[in-house]
């Protein structure tokens, strides 16, 4: 099994909240050789001990496994803990958020046993969706809230109308947070009780 080449991003699937307590790169394998693709490289697993799940990068060369492999893995479940793969897509970047503004709608009151396939059903009524999450709790369960990136403004402008005044699900604008903001806010520490000795050095 070749390993993956980080400088190559043709045909990459990036999969999401991963359970660290059972994730291993064979559980993700026999999925996808239950759907007939044999892995060609070894997953690149991310495991960050700040976040609460493991992240891992797959790389399939043959163009049609690797439509299959985004269809079976968009959401699945290992030992019960759902997750999710997106193909690598330039506009889903963080440096290009500001571009995708009006095609994400931020979800509220989402059911607590509702998962993110059921919540891509539901909301694909209003169009294409591009990329979709539930926001999780360490033990996976569901926050009440979560993202919906559509392929198309318009479809993002009908669920924010639409749902305004439903029970559950409810739609409302996304307004991204500035970064500037977030370095005002952790780049400085307050200390007080110094003693009086202390000088700036």
């Amino acid at each position: 099994m070749a390993h993956f080449n980080p400088l190559d991003k043709q045909n990459l699937l990036y999969l999401y909240d991963l359970p660290k307590e059972h994730y291993t790169s064979v559980k993700v394998s026999e999925l996808l050789k239950e759907a007939g693709i044999d892995l060609e490289r070894v997953p690149q697993v991310k495991r960050d001990i700040n976040k609460p799940f493991y992240t891992a990068i797959i790389q399939i060369s043959d163009p049609e496994k690797f439509k299959k492999a985004c269809q079976v893995l968009r959401y699945f479940e290992i030992e019960g803990r759902q997750c999710r793969a997106l193909p690598f897509d330039n506009e889903l970047l963080g440096s290009n958020s500001q571009r995708l503004v009006d095609h994400n709608l931020f979800v509220k009151k989402i059911p607590s046993d509702m998962n993110a396939k059921q919540l891509e059903e539901h909301f694909s009524q209003y169009g294409d969706i591009k990329s979709l999450k539930i926001s999780l709790n360490a033990d996976h369960s569901s926050r009440g809230y979560g993202f919906v990136c559509f392929q198309a403004p318009e479809s993002s402008a009908k669920a924010l109308t639409d749902t305004a005044d439903k029970d559950a699900n409810v739609g409302v604008k996304y307004q991204p947070k500035d970064k500037r903001d977030f370095r005002r806010i952790f780049n400085n520490i307050y200390v007080k009780n110094l003693p009086q000795s202390y000088d700036e050095a």
